[in-house]
């Protein structure tokens, strides 16, 4: 099962909302740069739920129905009106232009090839205000990570009575992780295993691809606390403009 098809174990392993670190740096640029804004693979609403509570006219959209159905239950849940809609981001078209556009949560990473990885930017630029920011989340590549034994599983941790492990395949040729995720339940003992896989971006890559196209990198910083980008940090997040020729 993909991991998308099951909102319950995605939010017990990600949580139902996000962390006041990552939703403190982004309202310090939604008040900046103004709403409404768009989130890209918005999923179960962890980063549009706080965002929407603290008064900013967001709209999300994602792929699977799954994860809007979850996103829409707990905006009712929490009193929100959440405006979330099934879309592709390497293909949207919603006739209107944002000051700012977030993909958060590494969601980036699921465009395993060049075409989608173009086609997303476009999508971008046309639906970016001119003078609009774009904030893109991925994963700093972990080499240890990526050099696991194929087949050998791992323990993450244990989340709400379920142990989870997973089990990680990197194919160098395409820089995509396979990776499984097993979760077992501590007292029935059933176990229901998610499959997803994870493009790389190895960050002098990263910023080159973000030039190539269009884009102008504005900062860069290594974690949401805005420290800056260095080897160690666990995370590129890239906050860019769409560069004046």
């Amino acid at each position: 099962m993909d991991l998308y098809d099951d909102a319950f174990l995605y939010d017990l392993v990600h949580g139902p909302i996000a962390g006041a670190e990552i939703v403190s740096f982004l309202l310090d640029y939604c008040k900046v740069y103004g709403s409404p804004v768009l989130e890209l693979a918005s999923g179960t609403g962890s980063i549009l739920l706080p965002i929407a509570e603290a008064g900013i006219e967001i709209r999300g959209i994602d792929l699977s129905e799954n994860m809007l159905q979850a996103c829409r239950r707990k905006a009712a849940e929490r009193g929100i009106r959440a405006k979330v809609t099934k879309g592709d981001i390497r293909d949207f078209s919603l006739g209107h232009r944002y000051p700012l556009i977030i993909i958060i949560g590494n969601s980036f990473q699921h465009l395993n090839s060049l075409p989608e990885i173009s086609a997303f930017f476009e999508s971008v630029k046309r639906h970016l205000e001119p003078d609009g920011r774009l904030l893109i989340e991925v994963f700093n590549p972990y080499i240890p990570l990526l050099n696991r034994e194929m087949g050998i599983r791992y323990v993450v941790g244990e989340f709400d009575g379920h142990i989870l492990t997973e089990d990680v395949n990197y194919d160098q040729a395409t820089q995509v992780t396979n990776l499984n995720w097993h979760f077992l339940h501590r007292t029935s003992g059933r176990e229901r295993s998610l499959s997803f896989s994870m493009r790389q971006f190895f960050p002098q890559e990263f910023d080159e691809l973000i030039s190539l196209h269009g884009f102008e990198i504005e900062d860069k910083f290594g974690d949401f606390d805005r420290s800056p980008f260095v080897s160690g940090s666990p995370a590129q997040l890239v906050v860019a403009k769409v560069r004046n020729n």
